[in-house]
């Protein structure tokens, strides 16, 4: 598993009027993510409109795409970037991340059994967290045991929450729109992840948590703008 190569594909915003308003939360996460993440990995890093230029780590591995008006193409336009340049670069798991977690050692476990699973082709993945919707399956305040599957539970508590999902370049082909787009850019601020888990599930896809993970989530939600996660199903 050490040769695997992982692509995290991270969106971060700075704006002094708003609850990001420090680069600390990145750099929080950034840190994490060298301390505790003992895989080969990419980090594709995109900053989404932030008030300020920020100073990029001197890591080699960090791909820094900065992007001055986040109007244009909201959350959606950027990870359809990202995700699209891990592929390319032939990675073997992409990571969608956001800029408000921490990661710690169980980011290798999740790794290794995402990669080991019997469905890694067809599975969407994600962790358990203390930030997340009081009903939500991936709700907990430390990792438990195994790999629980909720494609088929209750409307969108079998979703895996946008905040961490992980995905191999097979469930990426599978579940890509005609212009090879993950995300779809009628919603390009929120709700995208509902959208493409809706579309996976009618092309056979599964939905898993990997219950021996936990990431803190701080749950920061402020952008520009938002599109309520609500209205998101509706307007397909």
């Amino acid at each position: 598993m050490i040769n695997k190569k992982v692509g995290f594909v991270c969106l971060m915003h700075k704006c002094k009027d708003c609850s990001r308003n420090s680069f600390d939360i990145i750099n929080n996460f950034i840190e994490s993510l060298y301390k505790f993440c003992k895989r080969d990995f990419t980090l594709y890093l995109f900053d989404n409109g932030s008030d300020e230029v920020y100073e990029v780590p001197s890591y080699s591995n960090i791909k820094y795409i900065r992007i001055k008006d986040q109007t244009i193409r909201g959350l959606a336009g950027p990870y359809n970037d990202g995700i699209k340049m891990a592929v390319e670069d032939g990675c073997d798991l992409i990571i969608l991340v956001n800029d408000d977690i921490t990661i710690n050692h169980t980011v290798n476990i999740f790794i290794d059994m995402v990669m080991n699973h019997e469905f890694k082709d067809i599975g969407l993945y994600g962790p358990l967290s203390n930030g997340m919707h009081v009903n939500s399956h991936q709700l907990a305040n430390q990792p438990g045991e195994g790999i629980r599957e909720i494609t088929n539970e209750y409307y969108q508590f079998a979703d895996i929450n946008g905040f961490l999902m992980a995905f191999t370049p097979e469930f990426y082909h599978l579940v890509k729109l005609d212009n090879g787009d993950f995300c779809d850019m009628r919603k390009i601020w929120g709700g995208g992840e509902e959208i493409m888990q809706d579309r996976a599930r009618k092309r056979g896809a599964r939905m898993f948590i990997i219950q021996e993970c936990w990431v803190n989530h701080l749950r920061i939600s402020d952008w520009t703008k938002m599109e309520r996660w609500t209205d998101s199903r509706g307007k397909q």
